[in-house]
């Protein structure tokens, strides 16, 4: 009788793990199923929406595949490998904005990694990098808060006027990211 309830509980434990091994499969992202992710963001000198990626042109700065996951209410931008991507970036000296993608057709573009030692101001969409912290974040401006500065609430209308104008497309950007289970709120 024991050597049978033994099988038996040993039978029972292989088929919880083996479920619950197919359950965290199916929920946990593979990074390196490539197709998985259709999110692409491409290097460019121009600030000129073109419909659809131009390889040659337009040499890739990294996927959705490198992003960890965004954080929509905190802005932050998480890669996979936050160290590596500074090298990322600053192999690209001449680029003036990056440009997002989905399934190969334009969404937005945005200021090109800007970091908190920077001295530029911009109003629109912008890919900023918090040496301090080493986070990033996709702001709808920078610096990030201008509060001190006399035209903050003029600053704010226009950065919030830039948000709307790609509304759309931000949101199918953050869908994309859902789907791909890289967005936490």
């Amino acid at each position: 009788m024991k050597k049978i309830l033994f099988m038996y509980f040993t039978a029972l434990c292989f088929t919880f793990y083996g479920c619950s091994e197919m359950i965290e499969s199916e929920l946990v992202f593979d990074a390196s199923d490539a197709s998985r992710s259709g999110i692409t963001v491409r290097a460019s000198t121009d600030e000129t929406a073109s419909e659809t990626a131009s390889p040659g042109a337009e040499p890739v700065v990294f996927t959705g595949n490198d992003i960890l996951w965004f954080n929509e209410s905190t802005k932050e931008l998480r890669f996979r490998d936050n160290t590596a991507m500074k090298g990322v970036f600053s192999g690209f000296p001449n680029v003036r904005v990056i440009k997002f993608y989905i399934d190969n057709e334009f969404m937005f573009s945005s200021m090109f990694f800007i970091s908190s030692a920077s001295t530029q101001f911009c109003n629109s969409l912008v890919l900023f990098f918090n040496t301090n912290e080493n986070k990033y974040y996709l702001l709808d401006g920078y610096p990030p808060d201008s509060g001190d500065i006399a035209s903050a609430p003029n600053d704010q209308n226009s950065r919030d006027e830039n948000m709307q104008n790609i509304k759309a497309e931000w949101a199918l950007f953050i869908d994309r990211l859902k789907k791909e289970g890289r967005h936490v709120n």
